[in-house]
Protein backbone atom coordinates (compact mmCIF):
# COMPACT_ATOMS: atom_id res chain seq x y z
CA UNK A 1 0.00 0.00 0.00
CA UNK A 2 1.33 3.42 -0.89
CA UNK A 3 1.85 6.18 1.71
CA UNK A 4 -1.17 8.01 0.25
CA UNK A 5 -4.21 5.76 0.83
CA UNK A 6 -6.24 7.69 -1.76
CA UNK A 7 -3.75 7.48 -4.62
CA UNK A 8 -5.35 7.89 -8.03
CA UNK A 9 -4.30 8.54 -11.63
CA UNK A 10 -3.41 12.05 -12.70
CA UNK A 11 -5.89 13.38 -15.28
CA UNK A 12 -3.17 15.32 -17.17
CA UNK A 13 -0.92 12.25 -17.32
CA UNK A 14 -3.73 10.10 -18.70
CA UNK A 15 -4.58 12.76 -21.31
CA UNK A 16 -0.90 12.88 -22.31
CA UNK A 17 -0.81 9.09 -22.64
CA UNK A 18 -3.90 9.12 -24.86
CA UNK A 19 -2.57 11.94 -27.06
CA UNK A 20 0.86 10.34 -27.50
CA UNK A 21 -0.77 6.96 -28.13
CA UNK A 22 -3.00 8.40 -30.87
CA UNK A 23 0.02 9.89 -32.60
CA UNK A 24 1.99 6.64 -32.21
CA UNK A 25 -0.84 4.42 -33.48
CA UNK A 26 -1.37 6.63 -36.52
CA UNK A 27 2.36 6.74 -37.28
CA UNK A 28 2.84 2.98 -36.86
CA UNK A 29 -0.16 2.18 -39.04
CA UNK A 30 1.10 4.54 -41.74
CA UNK A 31 4.56 2.95 -41.53
CA UNK A 32 3.03 -0.52 -41.93
CA UNK A 33 1.08 0.66 -44.97
CA UNK A 34 4.21 2.15 -46.55
CA UNK A 35 6.20 -1.05 -45.90
CA UNK A 36 3.62 -3.18 -47.66
CA UNK A 37 2.93 -0.71 -50.49
CA UNK A 38 6.59 -0.13 -51.39
CA UNK A 39 8.03 -3.59 -50.93
CA UNK A 40 5.27 -6.04 -51.75
CA UNK A 41 7.34 -9.18 -52.35
CA UNK A 42 9.93 -8.64 -49.60
CA UNK A 43 9.59 -10.85 -46.53
CA UNK A 44 11.46 -8.41 -44.33
CA UNK A 45 9.05 -5.60 -45.30
CA UNK A 46 6.04 -7.77 -44.45
CA UNK A 47 7.60 -8.66 -41.10
CA UNK A 48 8.33 -4.96 -40.40
CA UNK A 49 4.71 -4.12 -41.25
CA UNK A 50 3.51 -6.87 -38.91
CA UNK A 51 5.76 -5.56 -36.13
CA UNK A 52 4.43 -2.04 -36.65
CA UNK A 53 0.82 -3.26 -36.56
CA UNK A 54 1.44 -5.27 -33.38
CA UNK A 55 3.05 -2.23 -31.77
CA UNK A 56 0.11 -0.08 -32.90
CA UNK A 57 -2.31 -2.63 -31.45
CA UNK A 58 -0.50 -2.73 -28.10
CA UNK A 59 -0.47 1.06 -27.97
CA UNK A 60 -4.15 1.30 -28.93
CA UNK A 61 -5.19 -1.24 -26.27
CA UNK A 62 -3.20 0.61 -23.61
CA UNK A 63 -4.68 3.94 -24.72
CA UNK A 64 -8.19 2.46 -24.56
CA UNK A 65 -7.49 1.53 -20.93
CA UNK A 66 -6.30 5.07 -20.25
CA UNK A 67 -9.53 6.40 -21.74
CA UNK A 68 -11.49 4.09 -19.43
CA UNK A 69 -9.65 5.59 -16.47
CA UNK A 70 -10.21 9.15 -17.74
CA UNK A 71 -13.94 8.70 -17.28
CA UNK A 72 -13.27 7.03 -13.94
CA UNK A 73 -13.05 10.11 -11.71
CA UNK A 74 -13.32 10.48 -7.93
CA UNK A 75 -17.11 10.56 -8.03
CA UNK A 76 -17.35 6.97 -9.31
CA UNK A 77 -14.53 5.40 -7.27
CA UNK A 78 -16.82 4.30 -4.43
CA UNK A 79 -19.38 2.72 -6.75
CA UNK A 80 -16.71 0.99 -8.85
CA UNK A 81 -15.03 -0.35 -5.72
CA UNK A 82 -18.36 -1.57 -4.38
CA UNK A 83 -18.92 -3.49 -7.63
CA UNK A 84 -15.35 -4.85 -7.63
CA UNK A 85 -15.20 -6.02 -4.01
CA UNK A 86 -18.85 -6.84 -3.42
CA UNK A 87 -21.39 -5.22 -1.16
CA UNK A 88 -20.20 -7.11 1.93
CA UNK A 89 -16.61 -5.81 1.71
CA UNK A 90 -17.41 -2.32 0.41
CA UNK A 91 -17.46 -0.78 3.88
CA UNK A 92 -13.90 -2.06 4.49
CA UNK A 93 -12.34 -0.25 1.48
CA UNK A 94 -9.60 1.85 3.07
CA UNK A 95 -7.78 3.22 0.05
CA UNK A 96 -7.11 3.28 -3.67
CA UNK A 97 -4.01 2.19 -5.53
CA UNK A 98 -3.27 3.47 -9.04
CA UNK A 99 -0.50 2.27 -11.36
CA UNK A 100 0.42 3.11 -14.95
CA UNK A 101 2.47 -0.04 -15.75
CA UNK A 102 0.46 -2.20 -15.61
CA UNK A 103 -2.46 0.15 -16.08
CA UNK A 104 -4.88 -0.40 -13.22
CA UNK A 105 -6.94 1.14 -10.45
CA UNK A 106 -7.21 -0.92 -7.30
CA UNK A 107 -9.48 -0.78 -4.29
CA UNK A 108 -7.69 -1.87 -1.13
CA UNK A 109 -9.79 -3.77 1.40
CA UNK A 110 -8.47 -4.04 4.96
CA UNK A 111 -7.19 -7.57 5.54
CA UNK A 112 -8.36 -8.81 2.14
CA UNK A 113 -6.02 -7.34 -0.48
CA UNK A 114 -6.52 -5.12 -3.50
CA UNK A 115 -9.25 -5.58 -6.12
CA UNK A 116 -8.97 -4.15 -9.61
CA UNK A 117 -11.66 -1.77 -10.83
CA UNK A 118 -12.01 0.45 -13.89
CA UNK A 119 -9.65 -1.49 -16.19
CA UNK A 120 -10.78 -4.76 -17.79
CA UNK A 121 -8.72 -7.78 -16.78
CA UNK A 122 -7.80 -8.64 -20.37
CA UNK A 123 -6.27 -5.24 -21.15
CA UNK A 124 -2.75 -5.56 -19.72
CA UNK A 125 -2.11 -9.15 -20.92
CA UNK A 126 -3.32 -8.19 -24.41
CA UNK A 127 -1.08 -5.12 -24.56
CA UNK A 128 1.89 -7.17 -23.32
CA UNK A 129 1.25 -9.97 -25.82
CA UNK A 130 1.01 -7.54 -28.73
CA UNK A 131 4.15 -5.76 -27.55
CA UNK A 132 6.09 -9.03 -27.37
CA UNK A 133 4.76 -9.95 -30.81
CA UNK A 134 6.04 -6.63 -32.14
CA UNK A 135 9.50 -7.31 -30.72
CA UNK A 136 9.58 -10.85 -32.13
CA UNK A 137 8.48 -9.68 -35.58
CA UNK A 138 11.01 -6.83 -35.54
CA UNK A 139 13.80 -9.29 -34.75
CA UNK A 140 12.58 -11.63 -37.50
CA UNK A 141 12.43 -8.70 -39.94
CA UNK A 142 16.01 -7.73 -39.10
CA UNK A 143 17.17 -11.32 -39.58
CA UNK A 144 15.31 -11.57 -42.92
CA UNK A 145 16.81 -8.33 -44.22
CA UNK A 146 19.29 -8.79 -47.07
CA UNK A 147 21.62 -6.22 -45.46
CA UNK A 148 21.68 -8.23 -42.24
CA UNK A 149 22.37 -11.50 -44.07
CA UNK A 150 25.17 -9.89 -46.10
CA UNK A 151 26.76 -8.37 -43.00
CA UNK A 152 26.58 -11.69 -41.13
CA UNK A 153 28.09 -13.50 -44.10
CA UNK A 154 30.99 -11.02 -44.29
CA UNK A 155 31.63 -11.34 -40.55
CA UNK A 156 31.56 -15.12 -40.70
CA UNK A 157 33.97 -15.17 -43.65
CA UNK A 158 36.34 -12.76 -41.88
CA UNK A 159 36.26 -14.77 -38.65
CA UNK A 160 37.00 -18.09 -40.30
CA UNK A 161 39.23 -16.86 -43.09
CA UNK A 162 42.69 -18.34 -42.99
CA UNK A 163 45.05 -16.62 -45.41
CA UNK A 164 46.50 -18.84 -48.10
CA UNK A 165 49.74 -20.37 -47.01
CA UNK A 166 49.27 -19.70 -43.27
CA UNK A 167 49.75 -22.80 -41.18
CA UNK A 168 49.57 -23.24 -37.46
Amino acid sequence: MSPDPLQEHNFVSLMGIVLIALIAVTSLAAYAWVCVARHRPALSAALRAGAALCAAGATAVYAWGAVQLLRFDITVHAEACRQAVGAGRAARVDGYEATYFPLRFGCHVTGDGTYTAGVPGWLNPTALSLGLGAVALAIAAAAASPDFRDACGRRARSLFHVPFGAHS
